[in-house]
């Protein structure tokens, strides 16, 4: 095999195993042993065939080398944009207005999403604040419907880990007995 496609061949497995293991890394962090497992078996078995190729050409294929960090970085990237084009899960968004709070309530609950209004106080005084619970892709959506109505809202989102109960049908958590 030509040296270049051989090179080609290690970049294009490390882009596999690195994207397979940042959407791993994920899923782990998320709590999804099942998902984050086959990811695993399929993440070494791609890396232990490209190691194996690394390593035996890298004396007399430099390119091989390239191949293999290069694909590493690729893989991150690959790996990263896929992740946010899934875009599992659930968020919470915090939405703090000082004046639109019962108006941005009312637009978040006709998207069909969670919304939970609280009174708050801030530096300028009272302020209210929405709880939204939404699918984590619908998040730019919610953001847009926000800045429309309030363009000085003070926005923060986080991914929900675990939520059980409330308006959502949200996937109901995993138990574990211990004895």
């Amino acid at each position: 095999m030509h040296e270049l496609l051989i090179a080609l061949l290690i970049f294009l497995m490390r882009i596999a195993d690195v994207s397979i293991g940042t959407i791993r890394t994920i899923y782990t962090i998320r709590g999804k042993r099942g998902v984050a497992m086959c990811l695993g078996i399929i993440e070494s078995g791609i890396w232990i065939l490209a190691i194996s190729k690394a390593v035996e050409l890298m004396k007399q294929n430099p390119w091989a080398m390239v191949g293999w960090a290069f694909g590493f970085g690729a893989g991150t990237f690959v790996g990263i944009t896929a992740e946010q084009w899934l875009a599992a899960g659930h968020i919470l968004m915090r939405v703090i207005s000082l004046e639109k709070a019962c108006e941005l309530r009312d637009a978040l609950l006709g998207e069909d999403v969670g919304v939970t209004r609280l009174a708050g106080e801030g530096r300028s005084g009272e302020v209210n604040v929405l709880f939204v619970i939404a699918a984590r892709r619908r998040g730019d959506e919610l953001i847009r419907i926000v800045q429309a109505i309030d363009p000085h809202a003070f926005i923060t989102i986080d991914p929900i880990n675990k939520a059980i109960g409330g308006y959502l049908p949200l996937p109901a958590p995993a138990t574990s007995v211990r004895k």
